[in-house]
């Protein structure tokens, strides 16, 4: 069973980060992915939630949704 990893855009770039320190990934990118529709995203109270799972696949394939 595929259970999502949901995560805040702030603790998705915390991860990144940890992985690679000097990522130039910021949250106004995510934030306009999502804009774009690039990214599948859900607003929870004031934060957007974000599959973490689709964020590595989106970069995975190029930037191609």
């Amino acid at each position: 069973m595929y259970i999502p990893r949901i995560r805040r855009i702030n603790d998705v770039l915390t991860e990144i980060k940890k992985q690679d320190p000097e990522t130039d990934l910021t949250w106004k990118l995510v934030k306009r992915l999502i804009k774009d529709k690039r990214l599948t995203a859900m607003k929870f109270g004031n934060s957007w939630l974000i599959n973490l799972d689709e964020f590595y696949g989106y970069f995975r394939a190029g930037g191609r949704k």
